[in-house]
């Protein structure tokens, strides 16, 4: 049995499994094999489990270079079959509609979470990414909440939005991981650490559980519940001699 990264819940163990089975049965039958989505914290134990594993190469696929969920594929490293596509949703400009009112409409289908990617809002238009065996319920749609749409399938760059963040400058004691969460979510030092050690920040695509561990200029984080910031700038010392950042929170 392969060694999993602590600590995982059960039910965190079972999709380990999973993906494990799944990449077996790839290299055993030599079929591409795909995974459904996968969050960002999902992605990093399972690729964990995969290399702790010494399991043969595999790809990770969102539909777009910078996308969260993501889906791992066997035996398909160009990602030239993959099992999901792109759709739109056209509605009129003055409608501001949100994540969460595609995500509930979608749901309110029946369609599981992990048959959807990421759910990309503008102005007039939201691109989600859709697992094939969902497409043609997710095309019939005519309605998201109580506005109307219209589905098309001409997804292109341009939908990707610009990400929207705020700058927060501060100051470090140490460039350490639990520093560096605490001024970023504006939480103590203490509760930071334990969050840490519990349910893991993602850095650089890494689950790490270690209040210790150093951090660098140009490093990603993900926290479960928290979101996504990135340490943009460390610009030497003040005269208390505490390290001086820029964090860029995403929103």
């Amino acid at each position: 049995m392969p060694k999993l990264p602590p600590p995982l819940s059960d039910e965190d163990r079972l999709l380990c499994r999973h993906i494990l089975d799944l990449s077996e049965r790839s290299e055993r039958t030599g079929r591409a094999l795909y995974s459904t989505f996968l969050d960002d914290r999902q992605l990093a134990f399972c690729e964990a489990a995969l290399k702790s594993d010494k399991r043969p190469d595999f790809a990770t696929f969102g539909g777009y270079p910078e996308a969260e969920r993501r889906i791992i594929a066997f035996n398909d490293p160009e990602g030239e079959v993959l099992p999901f596509k792109p759709i739109v949703f056209n509605y009129p400009e003055g409608y501001e509609l949100s994540h969460r009112d595609f995500l509930g409409s979608l749901m309110a289908l029946g369609i599981k979470r992990e048959l959807l990617g990421d759910i990309l809002v503008g102005t007039g238009r939201t691109a989600v990414f859709v697992y094939d065996t969902v497409f043609s319920l997710v095309s019939d749609m005519t309605k998201v909440g109580r506005v109307g749409v219209k589905v098309s399938f001409d997804f292109s760059e341009a939908d990707i939005p610009e990400p929207d963040f705020e700058e927060i400058h501060t100051t470090l004691a140490s460039l350490r991981l639990d520093a560096l969460v605490a001024s970023a979510l504006k939480m103590s030092r203490e509760t930071a650490a334990e969050l840490i050690r519990q349910k893991g920040v993602m850095q650089n695509r890494v689950l790490c559980f270690s209040p210790s561990e150093r951090v660098s200029e140009g490093d990603r984080f993900s926290v479960r519940g928290f979101g996504r910031f990135d340490l943009s700038e460390v610009k030497g010392q003040s005269r208390k001699d505490r390290t001086i950042i820029t964090v860029k929170r995403y929103r």
